[in-house]
């Protein structure tokens, strides 16, 4: 077991120490109000788009939304066309979902009697698109978050990356068209657009947005407070077992965002469509098979997206199993960067989760390839932060090697030249100095010998458990040289079982599945001293509150039989 300090090793004042190490200002976390809001004009051509919008609207013409395909992107076309169809109940906007997990727009997919094409969280840099579109007569406003080299010069791009004017770089798609409703909203003397800020938080987190940023942070935590949505409230009510108090990050990223990205992933044309529907709150209702009733669609919906995560969790053992034995088959063991070419073997959707999966178990990056149509190879970029390299992305980017780069730092798409993808693995072996380590580092923010644990340093972080999640990690701490008995050692069954070990007046507790650390402590001996690395909890047992350090890793460092 491995563990490094990520600063001060100061527990007699944890919050502060872990906010520091976590590089947040103490104002902002302790004191975070609006006055880290950014206004919606210092985005450039706001008032293009509005005033583009509203002509169109005036003269009845045809609107036409193509919805991107991923979390951020649904939530950000669902946004858009909720206030639309609520500020303007006679407008009948139209709008698309990609069939695969495509992003922007497409020339021949786009309705030919269009006036208007608006973009939610894709198009920047679809140049020759809005060319097109324009030579035709159709105006395109894009609504984008993304990184692209210049602002197009025949579409309104909304982008906060191209708005010097600007601060927060850090804002997803759902962000950007949030505030385009609140520019709409002063235009029109309404005030509508704060009834999404529950979408905007889930959007963010779905994009893995960094939650260090103030107005980010800010918009997540105020929009989780009042969940509005009816397809969100019916996800939250079917996984309110796993709801430890309020909605917060944690819960979202786990419970909420999966469903949806299942539901782009792996449903059927159909289950998508139905998914849109709820979450614009439509009142249908349809046919439940099963029990042979009608129900509404938000519960349907609901149920079968859980249905489809488990399917798609299945539906990934077979190709992550051929991968995994690709890469022992083919000696890839000792590289510092997995490289492989799964074209013909893997859904393209599933191209991103699979890297994950692959990255966990061999503890490094992976890239996954295939060859395209237009005969070059992209695919699936996902790092490992653990083994040493914090930034995947910008050391592909650095190395020259790649057509583009493009995503978050370390779960990106790529494009590559087919002759530099065949050597990809040796040329990045030599590329990366540091050496790529076999087993997780955990970057704890203290170390804590036993007997100076106190269990007010496991409250005092649990009670700020709802700013944990996502980009701010939960804390986590190491505790050394715990002496335990072997009676002190306990598995509770209740719905779940729970490995529990008794430390005083606190517990270490693990999930527990047969065979789990029964090797550990089956060895005859009575006494025993343990490190764990683990995150503070206060639990129930027996129905009493109960300081808990989930175990996160443990090392038996001594053991005697008396």
């Amino acid at each position: 077991m491995i563990y490094k300090l990520i600063g001060e090793n100061d527990y007699k004042y944890p919050i502060n120490t872990i906010i520091k190490n976590r590089n947040i200002d103490d104002d902002i976390f302790f004191n975070l109000n609006k006055s880290v809001i950014n206004h919606y004009s210092l985005l450039n051509n706001m008032d293009k788009g509005i005033d583009c919008l509203l002509r169109h609207i005036k003269s009845k013409n045809n609107i036409f939304i193509q919805v991107d395909s991923d979390c951020d992107g649904y939530l950000s076309s669902a946004i858009l066309i909720n206030y639309l169809n609520q500020v303007f109940p006679d407008l009948e906007v139209k709008w698309r979902l990609h069939d695969k997990k495509d992003h922007g727009a497409s020339l021949e997919t786009i309705p030919e009697d269009t006036h208007l094409l608006i973009i939610p969280d894709a198009g920047s840099n679809q140049y020759e698109l809005h060319e097109e579109l324009k030579e035709r007569g159709i105006d395109t406003l894009v609504l984008d978050h993304h990184e692209c080299e210049k602002e197009s010069n025949f579409a309104i791009v909304i982008n906060n990356q191209l708005s010097s004017n600007y601060q927060n770089k850090r804002f997803s798609g759902v962000g950007i068209v949030y505030k385009f409703c609140k520019a709409l909203d002063d235009k029109l003397g309404l005030d509508v657009a704060d009834d999404s800020l529950d979408l905007v938080a889930i959007g963010n987190i779905g994009d893995v947005m960094d939650l260090r940023e103030p107005e980010t942070r800010y918009y997540v935590k105020k929009g989780l407070k009042q969940i509005k949505n009816p397809l969100i409230q019916e996800i939250v009510d079917r996984q309110s077992f796993f709801l430890d108090g309020n909605i917060n990050i944690h819960f979202t990223g786990f419970s909420i965002v999966p469903f949806i990205n299942a539901a782009i992933r792996y449903a059927t044309m159909e289950e998508k469509t139905d998914m849109m529907k709820a979450l614009l709150g439509s009142q249908e209702v349809v046919y439940y098979p099963r029990k042979k009733i009608y129900e509404p669609i938000v519960k349907s919906v609901a149920r079968r997206i859980a249905n489809t995560k488990n399917r798609q969790k299945k539906s990934l053992e077979k190709p992550v199993k051929a991968l995994i034995e690709q890469v022992y088959e083919e000696n890839k063991t000792n590289d510092k960067v997995i490289v492989l070419d799964v074209t013909g073997e893997l859904n393209s959707s599933f191209t991103g989760l699979v890297a994950t999966q692959l990255a966990k178990k061999f503890k490094r990056p992976v890239i996954l390839g295939r060859k395209t149509k237009e005969g070059k190879f992209g695919g699936s970029a996902r790092g490992y932060e653990k083994c040493g390299v914090k930034d995947f992305k910008q050391v592909l980017t650095d190395s020259e090697l790649f057509n583009f780069c493009q995503g978050h730092a370390n779960a990106f798409g790529f494009e590559i030249e087919p002759e530099r993808f065949g050597d990809l693995s040796t040329q990045l072996n030599s590329l990366i100095d540091a050496e790529v380590l076999l087993e997780d580092v955990h970057e704890v923010d203290f170390i804590i010998p036993a007997s100076e644990m106190d269990t007010s340093i496991i409250k005092s972080i649990h009670k700020h458990r709802d700013d944990w999640g996502s980009t701010l990690e939960e804390p986590l701490i190491a505790i050394e040289g715990i002496q335990i008995n072997r009676s002190d050692v306990n598995v509770y069954k209740n719905r779940t079982s729970t490995f529990v070990i008794n430390v005083g007046d606190y517990k270490l507790t693990k999930p527990y599945y047969k065979g789990d650390f029964d090797e550990l402590f089956d060895n005859g001996d009575e006494t025993f001293y343990l490190n764990v690395v683990g995150k503070c909890k206060v639990n129930k047992y027996e129905n009493k509150s109960a300081p808990t350090v989930e175990i996160v890793d443990i090392e038996i460092t001594d053991s005697f039989l008396f």
